[in-house]
């Protein structure tokens, strides 16, 4: 999971969508009923798909949950709080004030946004209409409430501390960054609860971010043997050490998929190669 910068999201959309989605909000909080409201969501639900790229764009086409790109699947834009129901809470009407509020979209993979159950593990998952909360906290009803009141339990990428909250250990596994400055008591049920309806922990994703972290463990052994060459007098090699870094980073790049694993492999290894310490301290 990277950050995902809504201002940047907000750069990407035309003028024209914001204004027809205000005034679909308008009509929205203008109904008489229930069923007035979902037939407003139902005809106007266009309005979020047409984005569907532009948000793709802003996470260089990576789920923005996951960071796959599975670019044979048809991805999703996601209410991250939902626009019709809420499945932790059979009296909620949904997010629907929301529904065409750009900073609750979140481009998401079928795997986060659908659910899905992997044959051979076993395990299964996919948001949908999920949107869990802590025990105890503030849930907004309505548009005059507060959504920064409630305490979510689903990650967010949109969110800093969210992201930073997050660590993925040398078998490809979710964890919690224990090197965190803030502490939150909630971090780690977060963490657990993002797993689960998030599917985060899906084998397949699961073998993919092994495969990185091993990578870039192996690029940096083969990198700090080249360095040590260069200390002995080999002056020849430093432009191979310097290609050496840059493969390093291309897989610390935003746009590349996984490229969270791939630094927080870096920032796990940094106390025995030379060549993750050098990556840590660059501004990539």
């Amino acid at each position: 999971m990277i950050l995902i910068d809504l201002l940047e999201v907000a750069s990407l959309l035309p003028a024209e969508w914001k204004k027809e989605c205000a005034s679909v909000t308008r009509e929205l909080e203008q109904a008489s009923s229930d069923d007035e409201r979902d037939k407003i969501l139902k005809d106007h639900s266009d309005l979020w798909r047409e984005v569907k790229e532009k948000l793709s764009e802003a996470s260089h086409g990576k789920c923005w949950y996951c960071e796959s790109k599975n670019t044979r699947s048809d991805n999703a834009v996601d209410h991250y709080r939902p626009k019709g129901k809420v499945a932790e809470d059979a009296n909620h009407p949904g997010y629907w004030w929301l529904a065409f509020d750009y900073k609750n979209y979140r481009y998401a993979c079928t795997y986060c946004n659908s659910r899905r159950k992997h044959a051979e593990s076993g395990s299964a998952g996919g948001k949908q209409d999920h949107f869990p909360l802590a025990v105890g906290s503030y849930r907004a009803y309505g548009p005059n409430d507060s959504i920064d009141c409630e305490e979510p339990l689903l990650l967010d990428p949109c969110s800093v501390l969210d992201v930073s909250t997050v660590w993925y250990d040398e078998e490809g596994k979710l964890g919690l960054n224990t090197s965190m400055v803030l502490t939150d008591p909630l971090a780690m049920s977060r963490i657990d609860s993002s797993r689960v309806i998030l599917h985060l922990d899906h084998p397949y994703t699961v073998r993919e971010r092994k495969r990185i972290h091993l990578k870039m463990i192996s690029l940096c052994g083969r990198a700090d043997r080249i360095y040590k060459l260069i200390l002995t007098g080999n002056s020849d090699m430093r432009v191979e050490y310097k290609e050496r870094l840059a493969e390093l980073a291309q897989f610390m790049t935003r746009s590349a998929e996984y490229s969270a694993v791939a630094r927080c492999a870096i920032r796990g290894h940094r106390e025995a190669s030379l060549t993750a310490k050098i990556l840590c301290e660059a501004p990539l």
